[in-house]
């Protein structure tokens, strides 16, 4: 439930209005320092727990909205406006759902509270340029280290820019105790906040405090609150503190993660190693998609086989099989098992963006636009998606439309002297009304896109 944005009025000059466009630009912010993931196998799964978690919340007043983006960090954090934003390394670490699921329920809890916000208004930094550039200039500093460097923790807001917007332990404190009131009541183990905790703990004492994450030693007290909470759980009923945990749904994204996401070695180890949490089928899944992504095409050709064997009938294993199958140029094999994937998936965004791929190189270019205008309709700054649709536009002669989402292609890959080219060729294609207004505002995102670049 979502209620109307001015019954929550009353911040200061900070209002509702102010912290939803705060939160779409610092979506952008994140789109320009962050690979975003757009598999909804991994992102549907993650919807799901939040959706778990926001229903035991009490209303807000924004709906929640989340983001999975591609860094080895062990964290989520909460922005404005109520957006989560979950590290694929905090998927690749934890070990089980009530472990994952107590991580964002702590970050629901900053934004039930509204930390965020009060922050802002306590410190007056009222005006969205201000807030984005600390915001950039947090995100820029956690990459110094790459893919497995320093967790950015947004909620405590590390680094000498950003310490205005520093929570507190007081802020923490009821994060924590909103946080396992909502795990609770959402039907998860209680244990699993204290589990993911002393695990992101450990293993940053084994970085050193340094290279292996941030996320506690940028949340103060950590000591104190471990403690807090493992008193808490212990005087919750019997029942509610051994509840058994179902980590199916779990383990199936992390796969995914560790076979996509992290390093190809260290994935094909883990999936074959002879203990390994994982059903048979998806470790044969998860390794032979490792081997594709190092191009060992015979190897991960006899582990899709396996893995089909197996698990065929579902989805994601036509989907995957179908991906590799026209990365090495089987056509007709791509075609077939990515057409089974949409029709059992039809909004596996994955399965029909590789679908119209396939149709397209058939010479089935109508085909193929009807289903990347689907999927660019819901990625719309996706490059690699508007680049496929401007290449198959152009072959059907839909020359203004090609040029235009050549423009945007290039634009987000920032290569900004292609994208003028395109624009001005889109431009001068404009024959209607509509097709001109379509210039204009792809202009002024790419404008919004640069600033958001400059800052």
């Amino acid at each position: 439930m979502f209620l109307p944005a001015r019954m929550f009025a009353g911040f200061g000059e900070f209002t509702i209005r102010d912290e939803l466009e705060l939160a779409r630009k610092f979506d952008l912010v994140i789109e320009t320092r962050f690979p975003v993931v757009h598999d909804p196998q991994i992102t549907g799964y993650v919807r799901s727990l939040v959706d778990r978690l926001v229903a035991a919340m009490p209303p807000q007043p924004f709906p929640i909205k989340v983001t999975v983006v591609r860094n080895g960090s062990m964290n989520a954090f909460a922005s404005a406006a109520g957006h989560i934003t979950v590290f694929t390394g905090l998927m690749a670490n934890l070990d089980g759902e009530d472990e994952l699921a107590s991580v964002i329920a702590h970050e629901l809890a900053h934004v039930s509270e509204r930390h965020i916000a009060k922050s802002i208004e306590k410190n007056q930094l009222i005006g969205a340029g201000s807030l984005l550039g600390i915001l950039a200039g947090v995100l820029v500093g956690s990459q110094t280290k790459g893919d497995g460097g320093e967790a950015l923790a947004i909620g405590a807001m590390a680094g000498s820019r950003a310490l205005q917007l520093q929570y507190s332990r007081q802020n923490e404190r009821e994060a924590d105790q909103y946080g396992l009131d909502f795990l609770v009541a959402a039907g998860f183990s209680p244990r699993g906040m204290v589990d993911a905790f002393g695990k992101i703990r450990r293993l940053q004492w084994l970085g050193g405090g340094g290279n292996v994450p941030s996320y506690l030693t940028t949340h103060p007290g950590m000591d104190e609150r471990v403690v807090y909470m493992q008193e808490r759980i212990a005087r919750l009923p019997l029942s509610v503190r051994e509840r058994a945990s179902d980590n199916a749904a779990f383990l199936r994204a992390k796969a995914l993660v560790l076979a996509w996401y992290t390093d190809p070695n260290t994935a094909i180890a883990i999936f074959s190693a002879e203990s390994h949490p994982y059903p048979a089928c998806t470790a044969f899944l998860g390794e032979a998609i490792a081997r594709s992504r190092l191009k060992q095409s015979e190897a991960a050709r006899a582990g899709f086989g396996k893995a089909l064997a197996c698990g065929g009938d579902d989805a994601l294993w036509k989907r995957e099989y179908g991906r590799f199958a026209f990365e090495y140029g089987a056509l007709r094999d791509a075609a077939q098992a990515l057409q089974e994937a949409v029709l059992r998936a039809p909004d596996d965004l994955f399965a029909l963006f590789f679908y119209a791929r396939a149709m397209g190189e058939q010479g089935n270019h109508a085909a193929a636009i009807g289903a990347l205008e689907r999927v660019a309709k819901a990625v719309p700054r996706d490059a690699e998606v508007l680049e496929n649709l401007g290449r198959q536009q152009a072959a059907q002669g839909m020359q203004f439309e090609a040029h235009l989402n050549y423009a945007k292609a290039f634009a987000y890959r920032r290569q900004f002297r292609k994208y003028a080219f395109h624009l001005e060729k889109a431009e001068a294609l404009a024959r209607t009304e509509e097709q001109r207004t379509a210039v204009s505002r792809a202009r002024e995102e790419v404008d919004e896109y640069r600033e958001i670049l400059a800052g």
